[in-house]
Parts: structure tokens; sequence; C-alpha cells
């Protein structure tokens, strides 16, 4: 081999009759060594048309036939079971083939640029650009005449879908556009495909397909050449004339008649596809996969896909169904000759080009085959190709199973005009079916003239071409399995009808396109074909698997309830079991009752899981909650500080033990879902949730979304990207929030507008989202906010095109409470408008958390409208299945009390207690540098503590604490106040005074040693929290004047953000940021008293006034009082 491109094996070409694989490996590799001894050793690629499995290859598993991207829009045409459907809709969604022969496109690649994932992938073809499956009658590689409108909106959407997926090359068809042919056209290869779409893979002929832009074909090889070079092919498929080729292609381009920069972008793309598929890199070819051929594996895979490609078009007469047929019976017949014919089952490219007839061509199971497999072994089963009627009646068979359609054919071989069952096949149905009970099983590639053997047949299936697999088709005669397929094309009454297509004017037809089937709703049929086996509660199959049978089996209505997430208050078991609704919620400060135990939660929970699974389809509910600082609204659990002090820390480590902690928690009480992380980046504190935050840097909270791997696991190695993970049940979904610049809005008022451009946008409010989805994150919550004006909760663009599409994000999407709503103003005025524009936009779950009957009706109405694509329901509760699958929901969906002793638990409070330790920053210690304050004696005479923050652990705690603003007070639940901690740590003869508010006089009259002033502000959620002064509330400045004046003083500020000190700071002695420091006071002691030292550093700045905000690190107008990263530091004490 000298110097081709590239090698084909056409229909039937093979090493030798059955070669094994280890003989198509010799001859692959030893062309391969002869293209690697040309002078720059470039590799050849080698092509074969494997159109339903690996088809040419002996005892490869051969899938069901429609592969090619053609829509066939009339079945008179040979090469219609090589389309998917007659709906271009259907072929674009089953474009999903290309990542599954290339792999999966990452999410950052270019668009148009080819893409293959390693050595167990092939480069894909999409087929046959374009139009082919349009021509006149359905005669294959005729003229498709149509508007360019109808070619872009009929025959071309799957080709973008392709290149979107990264398709390596793309085929032209023999077809003409228009009268003009597909490969002479250069404004639909060049212009459109190459231009317009950007494809950047190589464009290829099909077989001799410039030889035929001339009639007859080769007639005027010189023009063939040039027309189809110039049109834009890049690879000619010769197959044989290979000298001829080069010699005319070389005179042409020396005599400038084709240039030599269309030689470079032909050469560059096929080049980018050797590269790409790592030819370079690993030329020659292994064993390592042989046994991956005819695998058992892959025999089960094509075996579903025989299952789920069956249509039952009758069953039974006079409303007695015949399906499914009894195992055990006495006597039974098999007919017809398609029932035992590998060849005529498995149809074309088959072995060879044309297809075979007979069972030694290749190794699968038969029809009949199947049926004795399937049946009792009392069952006596008798088979006659094409019996006659007196044989059929004096044999007094139980039923009859004929199984005719047509022979084996391939493109102009295969046009047909008359579209006739291929005889005997309707003399057997006639025989058969007018003598005994009979199921007709129709094996063709395209719909048949059936309409006027109907009446007599009691019923029909439509098998297709099925391939190797014929026990797939027993497994749904026999009940194992229930028929769910559709019809994909129509199926016409008679020839003269056709074309006809759904939505044509002259639609009539025997069946329609969607045409369910017959799905077998007798209930005793149901349940007795289920009760062995139902695939989608099979915890060892695949997720994905298990997603995509339930999804099939689910009503529209079952649909739109999964996406509703409603307030357990507004729900009953019995709601639950009626409308299947698919998430609960414990909004902030909604129990089961106050001071509810582990008890109270588990059998709240349970009684709310066990209406789900009491639903027709048993899939259970998700119970979420916002556990944002510890299990927050359960009495008694640890209380974690806020996220404002866990940035303190910078330790990704000690965060992600929290989120271990927390998940050990809510699992406790039956939860399964905390609305955790927030990983908003606050650039101004005057937002009422900047407390959420970590930090006003981007980098940190990146570092600290490691909660996420707390809370749901360590997503292993080998875990697709984008894919939720879920470690076990001790383990809880969360939720990174909220997408996107939530903290970044104008003034920092909450829910108001972010206006930054698209780079400030990815630069600062977007790091730390990518990271999340590649720990694995469940679900993303969407902001209440708006971007450049957009409201996020219909921003398109950025959920599902950037989150879903260039993130590559594949769990669920939610709303925030009642975020849908607030689209218009006011809030609720036009709620068809906020369903349609939330769901449009890409949201999966709507946290409603009321009104489900309306929002299920209006999805309804909007769906049967076409305002909202079936596609976009179906993408949002596949996403939310495979959470619930992956949360092990289906396997363990009851809680129980076994991790009850978690609940603010010793370990935990000792985690929370070091949490506050390092989250501590030290701002100033003494007046003078030399004097340091801090470290506090243990041992005094008399010290005074102070302020309204120092004894309240409702305050200490701050906002979604036990209810959702918070609360005052020591009796929310269980913990250790600052008090608490100071008299814990102290000497014993120590006298510890406490007074919320003193006088100077009374301070001075009691001669305190020094005094601890703990002040700060009072508890606070999301828009209450929004704050344009930021100074510290009262009484706390009169505290600290009162105090800091009269005694040496340290001052403690408790609050979820930096506030106005300067103007007191004079006076203070030492100051402390102990922003909201959680249930365990004793932390904050332990650093005073040096048991431990400050080691925290400002993780936001500190400013002077808040007319300079917002002031971030980086700002051109940076003038802190405490610079971002400030934070002094002190050793730890040594006492003996």
């Amino acid at each position: 081999m000298n110097w081709a491109g590239s090698i084909l094996s056409g229909g039937g070409s093979v090493p030798a009759a059955k070669a094994s694989a280890e003989s198509w490996i010799n001859m692959v590799n030893e062309l391969q060594r002869g293209a690697l001894s040309t002078r720059l050793g470039i590799p050849m690629i080698y092509g074969i048309d494997a159109v339903h499995g690996h088809n040419n290859a002996y005892k490869a598993t051969i899938f069901p036939h429609n592969v090619g991207l053609g829509v066939c829009r009339d079945p008179r045409w040979g090469r219609c079971y090589e389309s998917y459907s007659e709906d271009h809709k259907i072929v674009q969604a089953m474009t999903e083939i290309i990542p599954g022969l290339q792999g999966d496109l990452p999410a950052n690649s270019r668009k148009g640029i080819p893409f293959v994932a390693g050595k167990t992938k092939v480069a894909a073809c999409a087929k046959h650009f374009v139009g082919d499956g349009g021509t006149v009658k359905g005669i294959d590689e005729n003229n498709t005449v149509i508007d360019l409108n109808g070619l872009l909106s009929i025959h071309m959407p799957a080709y973008l879908d392709s290149i979107r997926k990264g398709v390596s090359t793309v085929m032209v068809s023999y077809s003409s556009w228009n009268g003009k042919k597909m490969h002479a056209s250069h404004d639909l290869v060049t212009g459109f495909l190459k231009d317009k779409i950007k494809f950047r893979g190589f464009v290829i002929s099909d077989w001799q397909g410039i030889d035929k832009i001339t009639d007859p074909p080769h007639s005027n090889y010189s023009y063939s050449v040039q027309a189809a070079i110039q049109a834009g092919i890049d690879m000619i498929m010769l197959p044989e004339n290979f000298t001829e080729f080069v010699d005319e292609l070389t005179f042409q381009c020396k005599k400038n008649i084709i240039p030599m920069s269309r030689i470079d972008d032909a050469v560059k793309r096929i080049l980018r596809v050797k590269f790409v598929l790592g030819l370079f890199e690993n030329p020659i070819a292994d064993l390592s996969l042989v046994n991956q051929l005819g695998s058992q594996e892959h025999r089960e895979l094509a075996r579903e896909a025989v299952r789920r490609s069956l249509v039952l078009l009758k069953n039974g007469i006079d409303n007695r169904p015949l399906l499914p047929l009894p195992k055990k019976d006495t006597k039974i017949l098999v007919a017809g000759s398609h029932a035992d014919n590998l060849g005529y089952q498995c149809g074309g490219w088959t072995i060879e080009w044309q297809g075979l007839g007979g069972n030694d061509l290749t190794i699968g199971t038969t029809v009949l085959t199947a049926v004795r497999n399937s049946v009792d072994p009392s069952t006596q089963v008798l088979y006659s190709e094409n019996p006659d009627a007196n044989f059929v009646k004096s044999n007094k068979f139980s039923y009859a199973i004929v199984v005719v359609g047509e022979h084996p054919y391939t493109e102009t071989f295969g046009d047909s005009l008359n579209l006739t069952i291929a005889e005997p096949g309707t003399s057997t149905i006639t025989n058969v079916c007018g003598a005994v009970k009979c199921v007709v099983v129709i094996v063709s590639g395209r719909p048949v003239v059936i309409e006027p053997y109907v009446a007599s047949i009691d019923a029909l299936v439509a098998a297709w071409l099925p391939g190797t697999e014929g026990q797939g088709i027993a497994d749904l005669l026999f009940g194992d399995y229930g028929f769910s397929g559709k019809l994909a094309r129509t199926w016409f009454r008679t020839v003269d009808q056709l074309p006809m297509n759904v939505g044509d004017a002259h639609y009539d037809p025997l069946i329609s396109v969607s045409f369910v089937g017959l799905l077998l709703l007798s209930a005793c049929i149901t349940v007795f074909a289920e009760a062995k086996y139902i695939k989608y509660k099979d915890p060892k199959q695949p997720i994905e698997a298990r997603v995509d049978y339930l999804l099939r089996r689910m009503t529209l209505k079952e649909k739109i309830a999964q996406m509703a997430q409603v307030e357990r208050t507004n729900l009953t078991g019995s709601v639950m079991k009626k409308y299947a609704i698919g998430s609960l919620l414990s909004a902030g400060g909604s129990v089961p009752r106050d001071n509810a135990t582990a008890k109270d939660w588990v059998d709240t929970v349970n009684k709310f899981q066990k209406g789900s699974l009491s639903s027709r389809l048993g899939i259970p509910m998700i119970y979420g909650i916002d556990a944002v600082h510890g299990h927050n609204n359960v009495y008694k659990a640890t209380i974690f500080p806020h996220n404002v002090g866990l940035g303190v820390t910078r330790d990704p480590e000690l965060v992600k033990k929290i989120g271990a902690a927390t998940a050990l928690e809510v699992r406790a009480t039956g939860i399964q879902y905390a609305f955790a992380p927030c990983i908003a980046v606050c650039r101004d504190p005057r937002w009422g949730r900047c407390y959420e935050s970590y930090s006003e840097d981007p980098k940190i909270v990146q570092q600290l979304t490691e909660i996420v791997t707390g809370l749901q696991g360590d997503i292993p190695p080998n875990k697709p990207k984008g894919y939720p993970y879920l470690g076990g049940k001790t383990k809880v979904v969360a939720c990174a929030k909220h997408y996107v610049g939530d903290g970044g809005t104008v003034n920092g008022i909450n829910e108001n507008n972010t206006v930054i451009d698209w780079q400030g946008l990815l630069k600062i409010h977007m790091p730390a989202y990518p990271d999340a989805i590649r720990m694995g994150v469940g679900t993303v919550m969407v902001s209440y906010s708006s971007y450049n004006g957009v409201k996020m909760h219909a921003n398109h663009d950025l959920v599902t095109k950037y989150l879903k599409g260039t993130l590559g994000f594949k769990g669920i999407v939610i709303s925030d409470y009642q975020g849908i709503d607030k689209l218009t103003s006011p809030p609720r005025v036009n709620y068809t408008y906020s369903v349609q524009a939330s769901i449009n936009a890409g949201l999966d779950m709507i946290m409603l958390p009321y009104n489900y009957t309306e929002f299920i009706d209006i999805m309804t109405s909007l769906v049967k409208k076409n305002v909202i694509p079936m596609s976009r329901i179906d993408d949002a509760v596949t996403r939310i299945l495979r959470v619930k699958f992956a949360a092990g929901l289906f396997e363990s969906p009851y809680a129980d009390l076994s991790l009850a002793d978690q609940i603010g638990c010793k370990e935990h409070r000792e985690l929370a207690r070091e949490a506050v330790r390092k989250s501590l920053v030290l701002l100033k210690n003494g007046k003078k540098p030399n004097k340091p304050v801090l470290p506090l004696p243990k041992k005094a005479s008399r010290i005074l503590v102070t302020g309204a923050h120092a004894d309240d652990l409702g305050l200490q705690c701050g906002g979604w604490t036990i209810s959702w603003q918070g609360q005052s007070g020591n009796n929310i639940t269980t913990g250790t106040t600052i008090l608490g901690g100071i008299k814990s740590a102290i000497d014993p003869r120590t006298k510890v005074t406490y007074k919320k508010n003193p006088t100077a006089d009374f301070v001075k009259s009691k001669k305190f040693d020094y005094a601890i002033v703990v002040i700060g502000e009072p508890p606070f959620a999301e828009t209450k929290g929004d704050n344009l002064n930021l100074t510290i509330p009262a009484p706390g400045p009169s505290t600290i004047k009162n105090v800091c004046g009269s005694v040496k003083c340290v001052v403690v500020i408790v609050a979820g953000r930096p506030l106005v000190v300067e103007p007191y700071l004079p006076s203070i002695d030492a100051l402390v940021a102990a922003w909201l420091p959680g249930s365990e006071g004793q932390g904050l002691a332990d650093v005073l008293y040096g048991d431990y030292g400050f080691t925290g550093k400002l993780a936001r700045t500190w400013f002077k006034r808040v007319d300079q905000l917002p002031m971030n690190v980086g700002d051109s107008h940076y003038d802190p009082l405490f610079p971002f990263g400030f934070g002094l530091e002190t050793r730890p004490v040594r006492r003996s």
C-alpha cells in the first residue's frame, strides 16, 4: 500500500468466510503497516458499514435496523428501514447514537470539531446528506423536490444535532435536490454544511457516488472529479479506480482547475479526524477487545432493543385480548417463512450487502427457537412454514404464531411500488388465521399492505427487522415484558395514498404515527406480566436504563407531578398517592411539631413516602429542607457557623467534615435532600444573604465547594462528568445555589438585578458551579435575581445552554421558593406565563410550594398545545428520576431511627466548636502594639460579660435557625451561649457578672479586671436582612461606650457581615469578628482564653463607611478599614 488515505470493506467484503476477529485484525494491520511505511507514515483509516451492529462480521451482535439520518417520507424507498422515522424530531433524538459510537463530547469542545473518545470508540458518519429520504415516489437515488424551508425543517435538523455532538464525517447522498446532484452541490456541501453550520470533520462521497454525477455513470469522469471536489467533498469512496482518480485530480490541480486551497482544506479535515482518533499514536490494532464480538452483554442489549421496538397493532377481537399468550398449553403452531430464518430476521446489510436467507450466516436466535425457549416444556410446538388450512384444523392447536414479511434487500433493490407481503406470506395468514386463533408478526423494513387481512387476524405485531436476538419477540408475546413501542412512521391503507406522512392534508392511515400499540391494560394481564420483573426496580440495571424504562411508562400527568415540589403542610399521604407528587419540602420553620424528635420527623417523612409508593408506578418522593448550617430546622441539632465564618477558615477538609456531619443529622430525620451549599459570591455586605456566602473572592468559594463531597460522598474516579452521585444512606443530595450572580445585585438588594458583563459573570460568580458539578452535585437551585435585566428563572441561555449544555450538568435544576411566581410584577399576575417561561428556560422541578393542582393543570394545557414541548418534560423528568435512582430511593424509600443518635451528638458539637475557633478573626489586640489584651487571663477577681448577644443562643445562631428568620432566646434549641462558654473556661474562683446593657457608673463602681462585650445584629434571612446603613443595632453602641470607656474591654461582633465599627475602634482594646458562630459558643471562649490561638483571616473586606460599597479586593477605590486577608494571630497559652 503506497498512499491510500482510507480503505473500506463494502457490504460482504471480508477477509474470509466466517472470518474471526483475529483474521480481521491481521488484514487491517497488514494494510496499516503498508501505510506506515510510506514517506510520512500517515496511518490509513479503515471504514465499514456497521449500520445495525458490526453486521459484516460473523458472530457479531446484529441489532434491529434503523440507523441513517435520512427522514424517510415514502416507505416505497428501498432504504426506508435505514431511517428512524418520517418525523425529523425522532430522527434528531436518535442522533444520540453518535455519542455511543464516538463518546460524549466534552463540555468545552468547539462546535463542529470532530471528537472520538479513545480506542473503544469509532469515527461515526452522519448520512446521507441531505434529503435522501424524500425522493419522488421513494425511488432510490432519485430527485427530492422540496423548497429550502422544507429541506431545512424536515431533512436537515438531525445534521445540526450530529455536528453538535462532534460527528467526525458526513456522507453525501446519491440523490438530487431540485435537480442538482448532491455530490455536486456546492451550495449545500460547502455553503451550508461547512460554512453555515460549521462542520469541521470530513465530507465523504457514497460508494462510486461521484461516478453517478453523469448519466451514464463514469461517462465523463474528469467532470465528476472536478464537480465533486469543487462542491466540497473531501474523501472519495472510489472504491476501485484509485490510480485513475489520483492522476485526474493531480492533473486538475496542476492546471488550476481545482485550487490548492480546496485540496488543503480536504486534507486538513482528513488529518484532523485521524489525529482525533489517535491513529498516529495507536495505528496497529490488537486482540484486547476480541471478547466483545457478540458478547452476552451486547446480545442482551439487542434483545432489549427488540422488545422496545415492537409495536402491537391489534390485540384481540370483541375486547378479548389474545396477548400475552399462555406459556403452558397443549399444542401450538409456529408458521411462516420468517419464523425460522435468521437471515430474513436480520434483513439487508447483514454479512452480505443485500443480506441472505438461512440460519448459517451468523449466530443468533430465530423467532421459532425463542418461542420454544419461552413456553413450558410440556407445551408441544409444531413448525410448518406454509401449512394448509386442513392441517391447521386437524391438529386442534390452541393458538398459532405466524411470522411473515419481506425478503432481505438493500438500496435500489428494495424499491417497491406495491409493498405487499412476500409470498407465501399472505396464503399462510389465510390458511392459519382462518382456522385457529392467531398472532401475526410482520418482519419487514417498513409498513406493508395488511388491511385486507386484519379482520381475520386476532393479534398483529410489527417486528420490523429485529436482528439476531429473536428472543426479544418471545419476551413480549408471552408477557415477560409489556409492549410499549409507538409507530415512528404511518401505516398506510393502500399504496396509492403514498407518500403520506403525519400532518398531510390527505392523512388517512390504517394506523397513525405515534400509535401507542395496545399496552395490555387489562389489570390481570399487567400484574401477571410485571409481578415477575419490573426493570426500573432492578438495582442491577444501569441508572440510565432504569430511567428510560420508567419514563416510557409514565403518563403526562405523572411526569408533570414529578416536577412539582410542595410544602409538607399542604399535603397528605392520600394526596401523594393520587397525584404522585415528585418532591416535598419543609420550608424554614416547617416542622412536625414544636421541639420535634427524630421519631416525629421520620414518621412524618414515611407517612408521605407511603402515599408515594402507593401511587400507580410507586415512584418515591424526595424530601428537601434548608440544612444550610447544620440541620438547622431541627430541635437539638448541631448548628454550625454560617458560611460567612467558614470562609475565614479557608479549610476545605473542615467544611467537608461539616457536610458529612450535616448529612448524618439530616438523614437521621428521614430527609434525603439538603438545599445546600450556597456558593454565592457576596460582593456587597448590604445584601441580606451575605452571611450565606463564604467570601467575596470566588477562589475561596471554589475551595469550599468541597462541602458537596461531605454532603454527598466522594465521587468515584470513573463517574461521567455532570452526573449526580450519592454515596449511600448516610449522605444527602446536595444543592448548589443560587444560580447565578445572586451575590452581585445592585446595592446588595436581595432578588435585584446583577449588572455585569459576560466575562465578569464567568470570572466572579460562575467558578464554583463547574467545581460542584465535577463533584457530582445532584441539584442546582436558580436565583431569584436577574442577570442584566433577564430573570434567572426565565434565562434559557444560562440555564439550558450554559449550565446544562456547556457545563454538562445532568442533575435537577430547581426553582427557589415561589421563584417562578416572581417572574411577573406583581408576583403571580400571569401564572401561565411564569410556568411557560421557567420550564422552557430549563427548570426541571418547581418549588411551588402550595398550588400544585393549578400548576399541573396549566402545565398539562401548555404541553397539549405544544407551547411546552414534550421533549422538555422528558428532559426534566429524566433528570429527576436520575437523581432519585442515584440516591437509592427505589431500593430504600423508607427512613428508620438507626441514625437518631447522630442529632446533636458530642462528635458533631466538637466539630462545630472547632469551626467556631477557626472562623474567628482578631481585628485588634491592644491599644499599643506591644501590649496585647488577648489571650485573656482565666484567673481574675471579677470580670464583666455584657451585651445583648452574650447570653442568647438564638442571636448567636442567626437566621435559618429553627425558624426561617431565626429568633432570639435560649430555649429554641440546645447549645452553649458565649456567656456559658466563658463561665466554663475561666478559673472557678473568678467572679463573673453578666449585665446586658450596664451604665458607665455601674461598670466603674465594680472595678472589673476586664470586660467582654458581645453585640451585633438580630437574626434575619433574605430580603429582611437587606441593610443600607450596616450600623450596630442599639443598644450595642451605648454598651460599647459605657463599658469600654470605663474598663479594659474585648468587643465581640456577632453578625452576618462587617458592620460600621470605625467610630468605636479607639475606645476598644480588642476586637473580634465572631460572625454567626452557631450553637457552640464554647469555641469563642477557647480562643479568647488562649487554649487555642486566633488564626482566621478575613474572607471579605471590612469597609470604613457604607458609602464605599460595593468595595471588594482589587477594586480601584479600595480603602478598607481591615483589608481582605487581614487577621491578627495569637499563640495558645501553656498553663501548668
